[in-house]
């Protein structure tokens, strides 16, 4: 309980610190969609790997955001000899806030041409419909989690409106005790590029 306390204390922090930076309110990124590989526990990479998608709606300032998303991971087992049977989807939610550079080339988000990148840690909470398939016999692995991790992200700006960014994110499950990670990109709309943000 004292995590999720603290998780959520993190998050009021951020969305408070993103409100008060700028008089025209925080900046407001949809990300629709992100894809990415993923690897859902980097210790059992050859045996489950796969692909996620996902949306988020963030709530941001140059140094840092919160999120509220949702997705989910396609993966299977490549070293299974009917890997057709080792598909499992694994739907989420997620609720997250970082801190430390967020979508940023020196607060002159509103030039085009101009290289922008993300560097920032990360707390959240996932809940994840695990499927029975993921499941240890006799084990009933945790489908709500805490998170902690970082994120890393680049990406060229062309237009103020919509672009593309490359990320790579590893997060540590702290019921489940294990390392996930993710590379991928996310395409997003910055939801208030007409106000020369």
């Amino acid at each position: 309980m004292k995590k999720i306390i603290l998780c959520m204390a993190a998050f009021a922090a951020i969305c408070t610190s993103a409100l008060a930076q700028y008089t025209t309110g925080p900046r407001l990124f949809l990300d629709i969609p992100s894809v990415h590989l993923s690897a859902p526990d980097v210790t059992l990479v050859a045996n489950r790997i796969g692909v996620g998608v996902g949306t988020a709606m963030n709530v941001a300032s140059h140094w840092g955001t919160a999120r509220l998303g949702g997705g989910a991971v396609f993966s299977m087992d490549p070293q299974s000899k009917e890997v057709e049977e080792t598909f499992v989807t694994t739907p989420y939610v997620l609720l997250e806030a970082g801190a430390g550079k967020y979508r940023t080339n020196g607060n002159q988000c509103a030039k085009t041409k101009s290289k922008a990148y993300t560097v920032m840690a990360k707390a959240g909470l996932r809940y994840a419909f695990i499927s029975e398939a993921l499941e240890p016999e006799g084990v009933a692995p945790d489908k709500f989690d805490v998170l902690v991790g970082a994120e890393f992200g680049y990406f060229f700006i062309r237009d103020i409106f919509r672009n593309t960014e490359v990320f790579l994110d590893a997060n540590y499950h702290v019921n489940s005790k294990i390392i996930s990670a993710n590379f991928g990109f996310k395409m997003f709309l910055n939801l208030k590029a007409d106000r020369g943000d």
